[in-house]
């Protein structure tokens, strides 16, 4: 399994989560963040403001994060970047990582069978 992390603006979350959704992403986590570095924010090591929130409250980036089956990675990746890509600076970064293992609570399944279970437990075709 693999957990893609996509840090994107704001502005395109309605969108990625439709098209991530059309493309089978068995779930997505939405969660809205205050990034330093990464282009973010040019000079990121010069104090400006005392106050964190006041320093980076401007940003409105949000990180989706989705787990699945290895086999899905390079169509939900596609799929995030047929949204965010505009060629500007500040279109966003997308991260794709191993996951060992993943249990859901409920039942105790596991593994890339317990994400397919999970998608066609919502009603979905997969």
């Amino acid at each position: 399994m693999k957990e893609i992390k996509a840090y994107i603006g704001r502005c395109c979350v309605n969108q990625v989560v439709d098209e991530l959704e059309k493309a089978g992403a068995p779930g997505i986590t939405i969660v809205e963040i205050h990034p330093v570095g990464y282009g973010y924010e040019p000079n990121y090591f010069e104090v400006r403001f005392e106050d964190a929130y006041k320093r980076y409250g401007y940003l409105r980036i949000v990180k989706l994060e989705v787990v699945c089956a290895d086999r899905d990675v390079a169509r939900l990746v596609q799929a995030i970047c047929k949204c965010c890509r505009t060629g500007s600076q500040g279109d966003g970064w997308i991260f794709v990582t191993e996951v060992e293992l993943g249990i859901r609570i409920r039942d105790g399944a596991s593994g890339e069978d317990a994400l397919a279970q999970e998608r066609q437990g919502l009603g979905a075709k997969t």
